[in-house]
């Protein structure tokens, strides 16, 4: 298994509070193996395996889904 890693931008975080809860929800994402949020930067980074979930599917987990008030896109720096 080749493990990819996918740098996001993150939106709408405010507290230590909000990285955790971004943090836990994605490592709930099937194919998941690592993530790291970090509130100063509003970066994440997610390791995961390709065959199991892509970057597209990360953006579409329920913590960033409407009504939320997090939102993520792919940073490409």
């Amino acid at each position: 298994m080749e493990v990819q890693k996918v740098r996001l931008r993150i939106y709408g975080m405010t507290c230590d509070d909000c990285a955790a809860t971004i943090s836990k929800s994605l490592k709930g994402e099937d194919g998941v193996l690592e993530v790291k949020v970090s509130l100063e930067d509003g970066l994440g980074e997610v390791a995961f395996n390709p065959e199991r979930v892509k970057p597209a599917d990360i953006l579409k987990n329920k913590i960033f889904a409407k009504p939320s008030h997090y939102k993520a896109t792919i940073d490409d720096q």
